[in-house]
């Protein structure tokens, strides 16, 4: 999953925006107050200086300037860093006092305080110290309170939150085929519910597995019993064509039998594969093996090469495609062949009915049977699977009257 299809990542977003425009609208509130606070020392001073100016002398008392609380700055330093200081134009209407005694009079911020500049025409500029006293606490006090507030608020969203990143981990172990996971929550909140209620599912859905394995086991039991016992009567029979006849409807019975059990597997996608290097003509051997008495009605024609498969399922595979190829062949002849990329398993008979897809689905032909009833449900649906689960491919094709099963791989 991309980074920006997160939910984590988007709240992220969303919070930094929010924090963002909280951080402005307190910067612009600053301004704002910086600007009211000015105005007000701007129009104290005059009313001060007003009072404080002495008309025939054209001076000023400093000693009731500072009874006003402006207090004349007389470090040299202080008063030059003052008058450094960058002034826009001058944001306040002119008053009449500055028109008459022509007087600049500007107020202008510096560190935590509000000086008063007085700039005569005809003198140097006289620097005030004003009543004003930046309280900073109180006013910062607020801000860090709402960003606190809101990180807080970020934190615990995402505390709640990241518990689905557990909960994805144990649905991947979950679907890999492992029961043994533990997910519930003792929280109060919706992902917490939803953690328990797929706690529950999958103690239910391992439940009903273990039923079914043990029925399975149980059945799968009861049935081989009976054919070992079949088996066992059979060796006393002293005419051999029976005693043949009745151990190739016993072997046929036992191979049933694990094909039902692979297909429950399959079904249940437990099905394990123990993949090993193995020689395609052993392979073969061993489902010429559980065909044996069919056999000598295929021809094989194998190039020498080496597979990586899990040797009892895949010697099942080519059993099942040899066997369907002999059920529904024309002449009853199938034949085996191979290069360094296929095996192709052909015979000569009817095209098939449904594309092979279909033909991998259980039941399929449940009620769609062809004119024999001899197959091509099972079969082909543990086929196409162990196939798929080597990581190869199965393909029909048909050319004349002869059709062909391929298996690709590298």
């Amino acid at each position: 999953m991309r980074w920006y299809h997160s939910i984590i990542t988007r709240i992220s977003v969303i919070f930094a925006l929010a924090l963002l425009g909280i951080a402005a609208i307190f910067l612009s509130l600053s301004f704002h107050d910086r600007e009211n606070h000015l105005r007000s020392m701007h129009d104290y001073s005059h009313i001060a200086l007003r009072s404080a100016f002495d008309m025939p002398t054209r001076m000023l008392d400093h000693e009731k300037l500072e009874e006003m609380g402006l207090v004349l700055v007389k470090d040299e330093k202080l008063r030059l860093a003052i008058l450094a200081q960058p002034r826009p134009p001058k944001p306040f209407p002119l008053k009449r006092m500055e028109e008459r005694f022509r007087l600049n009079i500007e107020s202008v911020p510096y560190g935590k305080r509000i000086y008063t500049i007085v700039q005569r025409k005809d003198g140097d500029a006289l620097v005030f110290q004003t009543p004003y006293e930046k309280e900073f606490f109180p006013q910062i006090l607020f801000p860090l309170a709402i960003f606190a507030f809101v990180i807080f608020l970020y934190i615990g969203i995402l505390r709640s939150i990241l518990p689905l990143k557990q909960l994805r981990n144990q649905v991947i172990r979950f679907a890999d085929g492992h029961y043994d996971i533990a997910c519930k929550s003792t929280k109060k909140d919706e992902i917490a519910a939803l953690a328990n209620e797929f706690d529950s599912a999958v103690q239910k859905i391992k439940a009903l597995r273990d039923s079914r394995q043990l029925f399975l086991r149980n059945i799968m039991h009861e049935l081989k019993t009976p054919i070992t016992k079949g088996k066992l009567a059979s060796e006393m029979i002293e005419d051999a064509t029976y005693t043949t006849i009745l151990k190739n409807v016993f072997t046929r019975q036992e191979a049933l039998l694990e094909e039902f059990s692979r297909i429950e597997k399959l079904s249940s996608d437990e099905l394990k594969l123990d993949i090993q290097p193995y020689l395609l003509e052993d392979i073969v051997d061993f489902a010429l093996d559980i065909l044996d008495d069919k056999k000598e009605r295929i021809t094989c024609n194998l190039t020498p090469i080496t597979l990586h498969v899990d040797f009892e399922l895949f010697g099942v595979v080519i059993k099942n495609l040899l066997d369907n190829g002999l059920n529904y062949a024309n002449d009853g002849l199938v034949t085996i062949q191979n290069d360094t990329h296929t095996i192709t398993i052909s015979n000569r008979g009817n095209p098939l009915e449904f594309p092979l897809e279909r033909y991998s689905e259980p039941y399929f032909l449940e009620g769609k049977r062809q004119k024999s009833s001899r197959g091509l449900g099972f079969g082909l649906f543990i086929t196409w699977h162990v196939v798929r689960l080597h990581g190869m491919k199965i393909t029909y094709k048909r050319h004349e009257d002869i059709n062909a099963f391929v298996i690709s791989f590298e």
